[in-house]
C-alpha cells in the first residue's frame, strides 16, 4: 500500500452526490477534518455539511485500506475489507436493543475503494468513562451473544475474525527482546522488577497453551477491538460501537477483557473492580445462554489480558518507546510507561486464573 492524499471537501461532496444515502440530495460539504488514528490503516474524516433545507449535519467518512502503515502490523489479510463487509451484511440488524452501530451507515464505492459513511456519534463517544459506565458496558457487551444464538450459521461466516486473542502473537519475539533490553536502557530499566520480567517472559512463552485453551471455550460474536475509544453510551445507555475491523468469533469474556485492559490508557476515570465487572458480565451472558458461562468467561477474560494485551504492550508498545516515537522527555514518556506497566501488571494478576505458572520460570 502507498499513502494517498486525503480527499478534500469538493471530492467528498461529489462522491456522496453520486450515491443515494441518508444525507439526501443536494448535500453541501462545508469542512473536512482528519480524524485518522495514529495506528490505524484507514482514513477517518469528520465532515460538516448542510442539506438543501439548510439544516446542518455531521458525518464520518471512513475509507479502509487508505494506505497508512501501522506499527501494530496485524498481518490480517481481511482487515481492510472486514468492516465494509460487516456493514454490508445483516449482522448490524441482528444486534439487540442495548447495542448499536452509528446510524445511517452506508457503503459507497469510489475508485475501487469502499467508503463507509455514517452519522457522527461524537456526543456518545465523548461521554466520560467511569466505573458505573464500565458496569453498563459489561452488561451490554454480554448482548453480543444474542446474534449467534439466534442465527448459529452466523458463526460460520468466513470473513469474520477468529482467534483475535492471537492476532498479535507474531510480536512475541520482539516482546522477549524488549524485556531483555530494559536493564540497559536508563529510561526503562525501572519499568519492571527482575521478578516481574521473569513472569512476563513466562506469560509470553505460554501463548500457544493459552490459545489452545481459548479455542475450546464457548464462543460469541465479538467486536474484537472493544476499547473505550471505540465505544460510547448514548442517552438511552445503549452501547454504541465503532471500528468493526476486528469483528469476529471469540471466547466469552474476550471483549470485556479488551475493554478493561485499555480502560486507563484510553481515558477511563477511577479504578475498576475487575472481578465485579466480570461477575456482572458472566451472569448476564449465562442468563442469555441458559447455562453457567462464568468459568468460561473468566478464562476468556484472563486470556485476552495475557495474549492480546501483553503482546501489544511488550511488542510494538515497548518498541515505540525504545525508538523514541513517543518523545524522549519524562513528561512525554510518562503516560505510555504507565499504560505498559499497569497493563502488564494487571495481566500478571490474572495469570493464575488462566492457568499460567509465573513463579517457576
Amino acid at each position: 500500500m502507498t499513502d494517498r492524499c486525503l480527499p478534500d471537501a469538493e471530492t467528498i461532496e461529489a462522491v456522496l452526490a453520486s450515491h443515494e444515502g441518508a444525507w439526501g440530495a443536494g448535500l453541501r460539504v462545508l469542512s473536512v477534518r482528519d480524524l485518522s488514528p495514529g495506528l490505524g490503516q484507514a482514513a477517518v474524516l469528520e465532515v460538516s455539511a448542510t442539506g438543501t433545507d439548510g439544516r446542518p449535519s455531521r458525518w464520518i467518512v471512513k475509507i479502509p485500506g487508505w494506505g497508512h502503515q501501522s506499527l501494530l502490523d496485524s498481518r490480517d489479510a481481511q482487515l481492510d475489507r472486514r468492516e465494509a463487509r460487516f456493514f454490508g451484511s445483516d449482522i448490524p440488524g441482528l444486534l439487540p436493543r442495548g447495542l448499536a452501530t452509528p446510524p445511517d451507515a452506508t457503503l459507497v464505492s469510489h475508485n475501487g475503494l469502499a467508503w463507509i459513511v455514517m452519522r457522527d456519534i461524537g456526543t456518545a463517544l465523548h461521554r466520560p468513562w467511569t466505573p458505573a459506565a464500565a458496569t453498563t458496558t459489561a452488561l451490554r457487551t454480554a448482548l453480543l451473544y444474542i446474534p449467534g444464538a439466534l442465527r448459529p450459521d452466523l458463526l460460520d461466516t468466513p470473513w469474520l475474525e477468529r482467534a483475535g486473542y492471537a492476532a498479535y502473537a507474531h510480536h512475541i519475539p520482539a516482546g522477549h527482546d524488549n524485556l531483555d533490553a530494559l536493564a540497559d536502557d536508563p529510561r526503562l530499566r525501572t519499568l519492571f522488577t527482575r521478578e516481574q520480567v521473569h513472569a512476563l517472559h513466562a506469560c509470553l512463552d505460554a501463548a500457544a497453551e493459552l490459545n489452545s485453551r481459548a479455542a475450546a471455550l464457548p464462543t460469541t460474536l465479538v467486536h474484537g477491538d472493544l476499547t473505550p475509544r471505540n465505544a460510547g453510551l448514548d442517552g438511552d445507555d445503549a452501547l454504541v460501537l465503532i471500528d468493526w475491523e476486528h469483528v469476529g468469533i471469540g471466547p466469552v469474556g474476550f471483549d470485556l477483557g479488551t475493554f478493561v485492559s485499555l480502560y486507563r490508557a484510553f481515558g477511563g476515570h477511577g479504578e475498576l473492580d475487575e472481578p465485579a465487572l466480570l461477575q456482572s458480565y458472566g451472569q448476564a451472558v449465562s442468563d442469555l445462554a441458559d447455562t453457567d458461562l462464568l468459568p468460561s468467561a473468566t478464562l476468556g477474560f484472563a486470556t485476552v489480558h495475557l495474549t492480546w494485551g501483553l503482546h501489544l504492550r511488550l511488542g510494538p508498545g515497548l518498541t515505540a518507546l525504545r525508538q523514541g516515537l513517543h518523545g524522549k522527555t519524562p513528561e512525554d514518556l510518562a503516560p505510555h510507561l504507565d499504560d505498559i506497566r499497569s497493563g502488564c501488571l494487571r495481566a500478571l494478576s490474572w495469570a493464575s486464573a488462566a492457568g499460567v505458572d509465573t513463579a517457576g520460570h
